[in-house]
């Protein structure tokens, strides 16, 4: 498991980046609490119900089956999702994401930004509620499931 920056890929990096700086002009001091895991990482994920999906964008690259163009050789180890949490409530309940509280108002800041930056926010998810994840929209089916997921109420 890693908080590092530096194993994300180099479309997402600037994203996040540029997050990372939105969230602090709007004065939601956050914590990264993950970036990049393992395959055995994301099935312990998966056991404890913090995750559905063996695919992960947490997972590098070339590790999930995707290893064809328009994406840099470097990039086929590099990962495309990040999990941030807002400060207060990492200072209470500590990286166990079920015991976040996903009606703070900190993370409606949060999914605004990262949408605004044409990312994937997992707080629009019901199963499970993961409002802490922001990922990188990689495909044209990606981004129609981000739609749909912005039009819901």
């Amino acid at each position: 498991m890693s908080r590092s920056l530096d194993v994300l890929s180099s479309k997402f990096k600037p994203k996040v980046f540029e997050l990372l700086a939105r969230l602090t002009e709007r004065g939601e001091p956050v914590l990264i609490v993950q970036t990049d895991r393992t395959p055995a990482e994301q099935d312990e994920n998966i056991a404890a119900g913090t995750s559905k999906t063996s695919h992960s964008k947490h997972i590098p690259r070339r590790l999930r089956g995707v290893t064809v163009d328009p994406f840099s050789p470097a990039d086929l180890d590099k990962c495309d999702a990040v999990d941030i949490c807002p400060y207060d409530i990492y200072q209470f309940h500590g990286p166990d994401k079920l015991q976040w509280n996903g009606a703070d108002p900190a993370w409606k800041v949060i999914g605004e930004e990262a949408e605004k930056l044409d990312l994937r926010w997992g707080g629009r998810w019901h199963t499970p509620h993961d409002p802490g994840h922001v990922e990188l929209i990689l495909s044209d089916h990606d981004r129609q499931l981000a739609t749909i997921e912005r039009q819901r109420p």
